[in-house]
């Protein structure tokens, strides 16, 4: 039988919390920032004080749609925006927004982060840091 790397509960949190100390570092509004797994399971999400509730909800679609697509959701909303708007009828995935990143572990998808409530490269940038940051410090 394989085995695969999977992202726990913790790794989600230590994920979460980078993204939020980059935003208090660049002293950017305060986001959502959401956690899934490869499937576009939700494993965690904080959103900020005063951040509006429907970010979550897109900060977790941004997560779950960059995990079913192994890509950043950026990429999505650029085939939109370039006319290719079959793309808005996809089943399953309602994040074609940027601001999710896929979560690339021993060159598997193991997840991804969503991040909303920021300009659309600032929130891919947060996202970025975050997983950046779990990245140099994992230790399995």
């Amino acid at each position: 039988m394989n085995k695969k790397p999977y992202l726990s509960l913790e790794d989600a949190q230590c994920i979460i919390s980078a993204c939020h100390e980059f935003v208090n570092k660049k002293n950017y509004p305060l986001v959502a920032v959401a956690v899934c797994d490869d499937g576009g399971h939700l494993i965690a999400i904080e959103r900020a004080p005063d951040v509006p509730p429907v970010s979550a909800k897109i900060a977790i679609n941004k997560a779950r749609t960059a995990a079913l697509g192994r890509r950043d959701s950026r990429i999505y909303e650029e085939q939109i925006n370039n006319g290719r708007q079959a793309l808005l009828s996809a089943p399953d995935i309602a994040g074609l927004m940027t601001g999710g990143v896929p979560i690339i572990f021993e060159n598997t998808c193991v997840g991804a982060v969503g991040v909303s409530n920021l300009k659309p490269d600032q929130d891919e940038e947060v996202a970025k840091s975050g997983l950046d940051y779990f990245l140099a410090n994992y230790s399995a």
